[in-house]
């Protein structure tokens, strides 16, 4: 049975409140299409109707979440805020930012990472920010937005070393590190760097994430202040994909203004990951996302029927990023950019070597991206020998709808959290 909004409104006429367990049976979710379709991606499909929860709050989330691995469904009625009260709830009293900036200002301390009570101060309130605002899902799970708006903010939802999880029509919002770490050498001038994703996958496999929204609320980091020379970063990724993660598809979601939006990879020496990172993305829209749409290493990536936005030039840096032994296979995607933004600047080689792309379009205009690419950079290598097609692994037929001339518009109104 494929789940509808109908089968959704009629579970929550059934169900109870405030996070008890819903009398209604449960019932199983869609397959997903790519790479998490690759065996079975169910989530809470099995969970006995004691284990079908309706959420309101926190406490409701969490006692759901108590089930550990057992197959639950966790249908969210709200947004809950994952870390209220704000800075002031989580500063260590021995923490200040003026006294931090004036002590590891460059000028006078160099470019040795910080060290000493401002920092260890500055970890202490970063420990018990964490300690609240992250949420941990186990296996077999199902979680689902029932109303309008419904999901998290300020906070980041983590899966690590998980299987088998399904998240659907959730809003992930302004995942805001108030602590985050001044590292004096990254980028060889410095960097503010935080420790939350909107959603992060560490080692989570069989992951299927469909018509959510991702991004920064009412904070951009764009409109923080500068501080030891570089403007503050209170955000990290919208939705990162990590350390062996796998079997994993990402479809008719929408990221919006955001810098660093999504890393596939996290490093490039943890070899371990090679033959992991499949990874499907379908049918998302990514607007005013600067950067990492995604940023790949290792990965096997399919990134085929997308949509990738900008209203004005600056917002737009790259959208594909090469990296080392990343297999990105890129199909059918669109582009509408501001213009002055060619073809070429639509990847980012970053150690990678194999980049194919086939009947992508920029402004309407059909585009081939690796030759653009070949050309602007003479000397440079990039094979479009990826070593793998996505039609060999799975059934591509479905990802190649709706029609290219209709894709803009369907995925401009279908991403995103779908309204009961």
């Amino acid at each position: 049975m494929t789940v509808t909004r109908r089968h959704l409104l009629a579970l929550t006429a059934l169900s109870t409140l405030g996070g008890c367990a819903s009398t209604a049976p449960p019932f199983p979710v869609d397959n997903p299409l790519g790479w998490a379709g690759v065996g079975a991606t169910t989530g809470g499909a099995k969970a006995i109707p004691e284990h079908v929860f309706d959420v309101h709050d926190r406490a409701g989330l969490d006692a759901a979440l108590r089930l550990g691995d057992k197959p639950k469904i966790i249908r969210l009625h709200s947004f809950i805020d994952l870390c209220p009260g704000g800075v002031e709830a989580f500063r260590d009293p021995a923490f200040n930012f003026d006294a931090f900036d004036r002590a590891f200002d460059p000028a006078t301390w160099g470019r040795d990472d910080p060290k000493g009570p401002l920092e260890d101060a500055r970890k202490r309130s970063e420990k018990r920010q964490a300690e609240v605002s992250i949420v941990r899902v186990p296996s077999n799970t199902t979680l689902l937005g029932a109303a309008p708006g419904a999901g998290f903010q300020h906070g980041m939802v983590l899966l690590d070393k998980v299987s088998n999880i399904v998240i659907r029509d959730l809003r992930f919002s302004d995942a805001y590190d108030h602590f985050p770490a001044w590292e004096p050498r990254d980028n060889g001038h410095g960097e503010w760097n935080s420790e939350y994703d909107a959603l992060s996958l560490r080692g989570a496999e069989r992951v299927w994430v469909d018509h959510c929204l991702f991004d920064d609320g009412n904070h951009p980091d764009k409109l923080e202040p500068i501080r030891l020379g570089q403007r503050v970063q209170h955000h990290d990724g919208l939705l990162d994909i990590t350390n062996g993660s796998d079997l994993v598809t990402v479809s008719w979601c929408r990221f919006q203004a955001h810098d660093k939006t999504m890393l596939i990879g996290n490093s490039d020496g943890l070899t371990s990951d090679t033959g992991k990172l499949r990874v499907t993305l379908h049918h998302n829209h990514f607007h005013a996302c600067k950067e990492r749409t995604p940023r790949v290493r290792f990965g096997r990536v399919h990134v085929i029927g997308n949509l990738f936005s900008a209203d004005q030039a600056e917002d737009f840096g790259y959208s594909l990023g090469v990296g080392i032994q990343s297999r990105i296979v890129s199909e059918s995607n669109a582009w509408e950019l501001p213009p002055g933004i060619g073809a070429d600047r639509l990847i980012r080689r970053l150690k990678g070597t194999a980049f194919l792309d086939r009947g992508n379009r920029l402004n309407g205009r059909p585009v081939d991206i690796g030759a653009a690419w070949r050309a602007a950079h003479p000397g440079e290598s990039l094979s479009p020998d990826v070593g793998w097609r996505p039609e060999d692994v799975y059934d591509t037929a479905a990802l190649h709808s709706p029609p290219a001339d209709r894709l803009v518009e369907q995925i401009r109104s279908g991403a995103g959290p779908r309204r009961a």
